[in-house]
């Protein structure tokens, strides 16, 4: 099983409310970035191909990642990838190639669901009760060893304040594979 993101906009003031979450406990592409730094993964990230629990990022590529939840995000990524994968008549897990890598075709699959508020009873007064609903979660008292109570999006939208400002790291390796991949398709 993929990482099989599940992305959610919806209207609200003063910004969308925006979720954008993988099925599996990680995302491919922090696999990579693990291997990219010579960094062991978090365990109960990935198994390998025999399905051992694993901590290593190269098993874990040659693996699987983890669900989410347990069985109830095992049942949510299976789900995803029939409906993105099956429906706009994609392959799905091992079959879908190139979506990390530049040596083959991307066969993924996208489903894309859109919903016009307005046609709904509530949907002229959404974007205030998403902030009302919000607010509310955020003015909640924060568990034990937490700082702040955030919903999804908060702390993406912190993290590209900082990084207007500071710039975005990243390892030397993937500098140069970015420019190798520049220069190839460029010509």
């Amino acid at each position: 099983m993929g990482t099989n993101p599940i992305a959610v906009g919806i209207p609200g003031a003063p910004r969308p409310f925006l979720l954008d979450m993988a099925t599996s406990v990680s995302a491919m592409g922090r696999i990579i970035a693990f291997k990219h730094r010579g960094e062991k993964i978090p365990e109960g990230w990935a198994i390998d191909e025999d399905g051992n629990p694993t901590t290593d990022p190269d098993a874990a590529l040659h693996g699987s990642l983890s669900p989410a939840g347990g069985p109830k995000g095992y049942g949510l990524g299976i789900t995803i990838g029939m409906l993105a994968g099956l429906l706009p008549g994609m392959p799905t897990g091992r079959e879908v190639l190139g979506t990390l890598d530049t040596d083959h075709r991307c066969t993924v699959g996208d489903l894309f669901i859109v919903i016009d508020p307005k046609a709904f009873p509530g949907g002229e007064t959404l974007a205030a009760g998403v902030k009302k609903y919000l607010d509310e979660l955020r003015a909640s008292r924060p568990g034990k060893g937490f700082k702040q109570v955030m919903v999804p999006g908060d702390p993406e939208y912190k993290l590209r304040e900082e990084r207007l400002v500071s710039g975005i790291p990243h390892p030397e390796e993937v500098w140069h594979a970015a420019q190798q991949l520049r220069s190839t398709i460029c010509k």
